[in-house]
């Protein structure tokens, strides 16, 4: 019977659970998809779309370290954005796939508002995987990020603006901010203006 606790003990330790997320712009290979940035102040991020003029672009890719191994709940966090405009929905769809295997939702449809639409559920083992998004229609799906958990109880953050996005406790989540130095003059933009100003000042000796 000694030999045995040991064996029986283990077997009824709890699987360790886990959550971590992937900022859809941080993929290593974005494929055919862009980083659209235009709505940073407002959703908290930039966002990859699939601007495709009707023709699916190429699956964005990137590897993942899965921390513990488990069956996880996939959220990605996505919008509607032809419903958003009250025209016909679902216009930009795509799908998610983990080393190859699409889960189940079709997503960036039904919803008028940035929301963590569930993607389906997938048993990983630990250590790396292949995540990707498959266009589906060619008309600007968006993607924001990609939610993993293995908690039973988790539930993903409601909001995210910029502010409440850096207070995100999940492993994944890019918080830090780096001092980039100090500048006699910065120029965001790159239209005629921030053009003509950034010669200005180099001109003029400006850092």
């Amino acid at each position: 019977m000694k030999f045995l606790l040991p064996l029986y003990a283990a077997a009824v330790l709890p699987l360790q659970a886990a959550t971590f997320l992937v900022e859809a712009e941080q993929f290593s290979d974005k494929g055919g998809w862009g980083i659209d940035t235009q709505f940073i102040e407002s959703m908290g991020s930039p966002y990859l779309i699939a601007h495709g003029l009707g023709k699916p672009v190429a699956d964005a890719t990137t590897e993942v370290t899965v921390p513990e191994a488990g069956e996880y709940r996939v959220w990605v966090r996505t919008v509607d954005w032809t419903a958003r405009l009250g025209q016909k929905p679902g216009a930009g769809t795509f799908r998610v796939s983990i080393d190859g295997k699409p889960l189940v939702a079709e997503l960036g449809k039904d919803d008028t508002k940035w929301t963590w639409q569930p993607a389906g559920k997938v048993n990983l083992k630990q250590g790396k995987a292949k995540l990707s998004l498959t266009d589906l229609t060619g008309f600007d799906g968006r993607a924001d990020a990609i939610l993993f958990s293995s908690e039973g109880t988790f539930a993903p953050p409601p909001d995210a603006t910029f502010e409440e996005r850096t207070a995100w406790k999940i492993p994944g989540v890019p918080t830090a901010t780096e001092d980039a130095g100090n500048f006699d003059l910065v120029v965001v933009g790159g239209g005629y203006g921030g053009i003509s100003t950034a010669i200005s000042s180099a001109r003029m000796g400006l850092k």
